[in-house]
């Protein structure tokens, strides 16, 4: 798709955070695009200066990238490099993109040329998978119809319809209506959706068709600590903020999932720097909106101190697997 005034510009929005390799390739995937009307806003969340001087460098390349820092008075985080992006955007259309994810050539054609041809609010595309050095296809996809079906989903589901990178977004739709919550680092795109579907009650399609790859964590995308940090510190911001959105008689369908999804939460990102009092954090929000037991509090007590620990090593799954029935 040529440049001409017939193209809508869309604004492409990515936060930085070190990881600078990864991120180049991002932006030379965006570079790459068929269409070429857009612009991309980095948002830098506080890289190392050589790492920040490196994307700038690369910025100069094409007038079509700007790369700002996060505002001082802005919180830590992607969540506020993204709010800070959107109110940076001029485009018709938003496409939210991670610094260490892919897009393919006809990623933003395909995606204006659907959300266009429908009148639709937002588009949501299929994602190819990283590990390593390895691409593969997600072939365990999942589709809904309508709001509610993907409001449901959001609540309900083990799997996920979508997630952000997968998604455009009419400007209109989201920009000064729905902001990323940016007291939490994790859980966001979750909880967007679930404030989207529920306050905008959007029109949107589904396309069975990769367009973009996500990277998984691996020796070249490591995870540090602060990431287990970070889940722990917002589950209970996220399950406030999903109690507040949905009306209790509602919401009340979903705590036995939700209730479920905190002992994986706990199962997947218990790690010795995590203290009991970050844990109890969680315990309180579980109990308050999600009607967690003093039983099932005392089984995720014994869950985390055995994955902290390792208390036990010959009956070890034998112990995880009793727990997790005593508290389902």
């Amino acid at each position: 798709m040529a440049h001409t005034n017939d193209c809508p510009l869309v604004s492409i929005i990515i936060p930085t955070f070190n990881k600078v390799d990864l991120a180049i390739e991002t932006l030379k995937s965006v570079l790459a695009q068929s269409y070429t009307n857009w612009e991309c806003i980095i948002v830098d969340d506080g890289s190392k200066i050589e790492e920040y001087n490196t994307i700038l460098n690369f910025t100069k390349t094409d007038r079509r990238f700007t790369l700002h820092k996060r505002p001082s008075n802005k919180s830590k985080g992607a969540n506020a490099c993204r709010n800070y992006g959107m109110l940076l955007s001029k485009g018709k259309y938003i496409q939210f993109f991670d610094s260490d994810d892919l897009m393919l050539e006809n990623c933003i054609q395909g995606r204006v040329s659907t959300i266009e041809f429908g009148d639709l609010d937002f588009v949501v595309y299929c994602m190819g998978l990283i590990y390593g050095d390895k691409k593969v296809l997600d072939k365990d996809l999942y589709f809904v119809s309508d709001w509610e079906e993907a409001l449901e989903s959001f609540l309900g589901s083990k799997k996920l319809p979508w997630n952000l990178q997968r998604t455009l977004f009419k400007s209109v739709l989201i920009k000064n209506r729905i902001m990323f919550n940016e007291d939490m680092k994790r859980f966001q795109d979750i909880e967007f959706h679930i404030n989207l579907l529920v306050n905008c009650k959007p029109k949107f399609k589904m396309i069975q068709e990769f367009d973009c790859y996500y990277r998984f964590v691996s020796d070249q995308n490591k995870r540090t600590g602060q990431f287990n940090l970070d889940v722990f510190q917002s589950i209970p911001i996220f399950l406030k903020s999903i109690n507040n959105l949905i009306e209790s008689h509602q919401f009340e369908n979903y705590k036995i999932i939700f209730q479920e999804r905190i002992y994986v939460y706990l199962s997947l990102y218990t790690i010795k720097s995590i203290s009991f009092s970050q844990l109890k954090h969680v315990l309180d929000a579980s109990k308050q909106y999600i009607g967690v037991t003093r039983f099932q509090q005392l089984i995720l007590i014994l869950l985390f101190y055995g994955k902290k620990y390792y208390l036990i090593s010959k009956g070890k799954a034998f112990y995880f697997n009793l727990l997790k029935k005593l508290y389902i």
